[in-house]
């Protein structure tokens, strides 16, 4: 069985052709299933959770939308036991793009060939990442799989987690490439040295692969998982044993 959660935004006139173009497509190819249109009253967890209960056929849940609704499941859904599938209909699609996942009732056939990824997923907190985690500059203390302390207080230090490859250029550290299904996260911290007449000057970057991190900030801080902004200033961050399968377009 396949569950169809589609984004509140797809009910604007904008996206009615592409929804229905979808539909024919689904139809088409025998795999079409129920429809659950997002709202707040309820998280897509929730929603997932239920309809597992209801029927013990649920496989697949399939989420149409952009980036940004479809990370916004992952986040609170991650860790269920189901495939997930995604169609991109939305404003922002930059990241189904690196799934090879096209546009529209282009997904469908990749639907109905279930070519299967294992997609290693983040743990911040109580909630779940795979693209990326941002701590921006702070005074930090951490504690890296309880072997290796790192003390930030003097100097403010950025932290990042990338699951998979930054699209923008020269935000990573050169050379440094994550790989979204090695079974393994790396905390990449990206000090600022030593203050000058002629300004900060940025210190080469330590990346350390880990499996749980602790963290302790200076203050209540905004801090970015996939596009969402929490706050927070106690973290943990983890490696989730489960990764999450994703029906993609071709290999990452």
């Amino acid at each position: 069985m396949y569950l169809y959660l589609y984004d509140s935004l797809l009910k604007e006139r904008q996206y009615t052709a592409a929804l229905s173009n979808l539909e024919t497509q689904l139809l088409d190819l025998g795999i079409s299933g129920k429809i659950v249109r997002l709202t707040s009253l309820l998280s897509p967890r929730q929603i997932i959770q239920e309809e597992i209960r209801r029927s013990k056929d649920l496989k697949t849940v399939i989420v149409v939308g952009d980036d940004t609704v479809f990370t916004k499941i992952v986040q609170y859904a991650a860790d269920l036991p189901v495939t997930f599938g995604w169609v991109p209909i939305g404003p922002k699609t930059e990241l189904a793009t690196r799934f090879g996942l096209p546009y529209g009732a282009a997904c469908a056939p990749i639907l109905s060939r279930r070519r299967l990824m294992s997609v290693d997923v983040g743990q911040f907190n109580q909630y779940f990442f795979i693209d990326y985690c941002t701590v921006p500059l702070c005074h930090v203390t951490m504690v890296i799989d309880n072997t290796i302390t790192i003390s930030a207080t003097e100097e403010k230090m950025s932290c990042h987690v990338w699951n998979m490859a930054s699209p923008k250029k020269g935000e990573m550290p050169p050379g440094y490439t994550p790989m979204p299904d090695d079974g393994q996260l790396e905390i990449v911290l990206q000090p600022i040295a030593k203050k000058s007449f002629f300004g900060s000057t940025i210190a080469p970057a330590s990346i350390f692969p880990f499996t749980e991190v602790k963290m302790k900030l200076e203050k209540t801080t905004p801090i970015e998982i996939d596009g969402h902004t929490v706050k927070e200033n106690q973290i943990t961050l983890r490696v989730s044993p489960q990764p999450l399968k994703l029906i993609v377009g071709k290999a990452v």
